[in-house]
């Protein structure tokens, strides 16, 4: 992970770019020139939430930064105000006027992975893993600002008292050694089982008891009115015997209502089907006696015309009155044969007719006698189901003292049941409120807090090897010890006990260490390392040279209370030789003039601080 350039970006406003050496850009000049800002700016488009506002940043929206992941390049796009990280292939040096290839959140989010934290992360190959963050084994997701720090080291914290492996926040720390240990050893905490926080647990544990309490005392106010759990059992035994008998009497009168009840169902069909009966033989008789009357008209009927036609046999006529024949066709004795032929076929009608009819009354007596007997069934069956309902209610009457009995008996056992339920709940949460107030936090699996000895004797070797070059007194004694605070050791002193100029070699020998002794053993680490002001002391605008003879004083407090220690011209000089060849991208912000930089891949940059000499600074109007 290699940085290319710095650019700010606006409308109207010229390009603002700062392009990065591969190896080593040192940027050097007046104060309040711009230079601390461009590390802020670094910081800013890698996650930090906020950019300080300079009066010189007016007219410019965006800050780009372009990264080099072993040959694929991006540029990272960000609004100056914040906000959401917009991510281009390629070199990007203009106002962006494309969609972007991946829109990013600006700061890191649990469990999400579109931020920019976890897309530094991925690139580092160290993504999902998790850091250790307290001595409960509890873990947090890796976060890059867990790294920021590390390589990002403003001037404050260049020379400050604070461990160079943590940010000064004291929450923290446990998750800043684990962070180290991740650099130096390639291992996150992911594996480690945590255990519970005891004040956390002591407050959830207290909360459980006074429910509990709260539990009892409501459980106990309904067994105001009840007697104590053994009586109650002994209660439920006697009311569950005469329940047990009254439900054997109750039950044999049931069998017996439902055994009356089946007969009268029985006795109801018997009755519909002999009401139907009588209803079918009334209907019929109904029905054959209109036809009896009919034929009774018919035999009147044929009477009248028999002696209608005997008569008729006496009058002369022109035409036969029987079958219409004329005068001419008519034989002497024609009128006395139609007279008895008429005569003959009303008796022979008549006959058939009384014939029919004696069949009729045949029928209709057997339809009235099977008639009379369906209604003497119907009168037979009801008066049996009256019987059968009397049965029925009888054994009703004779039930229902039993079955409300019952009643009290069961209502009475409801309520036994519940006081003994109560009392069994009573003591039950009495229990688990013993149980819970002897409940200990769990603990955390013993484990190794920090960095292996061999990693920290290895990296030592390495720090040492970063002094011994840079040709800090005594560094052949200096060593990073684990301590509390971890720190950096020269000649048995902490670094957080030595003068302002030394605590700034010592944590840029620190971070520089860091990233070499990673890179050479194929560990995690961004790559680049932003120092400010870690070798060399304030400098007005640019109004004086300093003498070529005249060694620079590192690290002077200006403090009449701080007894600082001075550093010869020597070690700016080969810290300056060392950084040109480091494996380790390194960006320097000064603000003496440091020593001639002329190795290849270094870039020397002047700020001048004046608008109307060289670069001003950043932007291209000076602070």
């Amino acid at each position: 992970m290699k940085l290319v350039h710095l650019t700010a970006v606006g409308s109207n406003v010229p390009s603002a770019t700062l392009d990065f050496a591969p190896r080593l850009t040192l940027i050097y000049g007046a104060s309040e020139a711009g230079k601390s800002y461009i590390g802020e700016a670094i910081d800013f488009m890698l996650g930090a939430s906020r950019l300080r506002n300079i009066p010189e940043a007016a007219g410019y929206q965006h800050m780009l930064l372009a990264i080099d992941f072993d040959g694929d390049l991006v540029t990272l796009a960000r609004s100056l105000r914040g906000g959401n990280i917009s991510v281009f292939d390629g070199d990007i040096r203009q106002v962006p006027d494309q969609v972007p290839d991946q829109v990013l959140l600006g700061s890191h989010k649990k469990n999400r992975t579109d931020t920019i934290s976890y897309f530094l992360l991925n690139r580092l190959g160290i993504a999902d893993t998790k850091l250790r963050k307290n001595k409960r084994n509890e873990t947090v997701a890796l976060s890059f600002r867990n790294l920021a720090h590390l390589v990002i080291i403003g001037e404050e914290r260049m020379h400050s008292r604070t461990s160079p492996i943590e940010s000064g926040n004291y929450t923290t720390r446990t998750t800043e050694l684990s962070a180290l240990k991740l650099l130096l050893e390639g291992e996150d905490d992911s594996g480690l089982t945590s255990g519970e926080d005891p004040a956390a647990f002591r407050r959830i544990n207290r909360a459980q008891l006074a429910v509990l309490e709260r539990a009892v005392a409501q459980a106990s106010s309904r067994l105001t009115d009840a007697s104590d759990r053994g009586e109650c059992v002994r209660m439920l035994a006697r009311i569950n015997e005469q329940i047990q008998m009254s439900s054997t009497a109750v039950s044999a009168e049931l069998r017996k209502r439902d055994q009356a009840i089946s007969q009268l169902d029985v006795l109801k069909g018997n009755r519909r089907r002999q009401d139907a009966r009588a209803s079918e033989a009334a209907a019929l008789v109904a029905r054959f006696s209109l036809l009896d009357t009919q034929y009774e008209a018919d035999m009147e009927r044929l009477r009248m015309v028999k002696s209608a036609g005997t008569l008729l046999g006496y009058f002369d006529a022109a035409e036969c009155v029987f079958c219409g024949a004329t005068t001419h066709h008519q034989r002497r004795d024609h009128a006395v044969y139609e007279t008895v032929q008429l005569t003959e076929a009303i008796d022979a009608e008549s006959l058939r007719t009384r014939a029919l009819r004696e069949d009729l009354a045949s029928t209709l007596t057997g339809l009235g006698t099977a008639l009379a007997e369906a209604k003497e069934q119907v009168t037979t069956l009801d008066t049996k189901i009256s019987a059968g309902v009397a049965e029925i209610h009888d054994i009703e009457r004779r039930i229902r003292p039993a079955q409300e009995g019952l009643e009290e008996l069961l209502a009475r056992r409801s309520q036994l049941e519940r006081w003994i339920t109560l009392w069994d709940q009573v003591a039950e949460l009495q229990t688990l409120s013993a149980t819970v107030a002897q409940e200990q936090p769990e603990t955390a699996d013993p484990v190794t807090e920090g960095i292996g000895k061999r990693s920290e004797i290895d990296f030592s070797a390495a720090l040492r090897n970063v002094l011994t070059w840079w040709g800090v007194p005594e560094a052949e004694r200096a060593e990073f010890v684990l301590g509390t605070p971890p720190d950096v050791v020269l000649q048995g002193r902490p670094r957080a006990d030595r003068g302002k100029g030394i605590r700034s070699v010592l944590h840029a020998g620190f971070s520089a260490a860091l990233g070499e002794y990673c890179l050479e053993r194929e560990l995690p680490h961004p790559g680049f390392v932003v120092f400010d002001t870690p070798v060399l002391t304030y400098r007005d605008a640019d109004t004086t040279q300093r003498q070529a003879n005249e060694p620079a004083i590192v690290g002077s407090d200006i403090e009449s209370t701080e007894s600082d220690e001075l550093m010869a011209q020597t070690v700016a000089d080969a810290f300056y030789d060392y950084l040109a060849a480091s494996p380790v991208q390194s960006i320097i912000l000064e603000n003496q003039t440091p020593p001639e930089v002329t190795a290849e891949g270094c870039e020397v940059i002047y700020f001048t601080g004046s608008a109307t000499t060289g670069r001003p600074g950043f932007y291209p109007t000076a602070d």
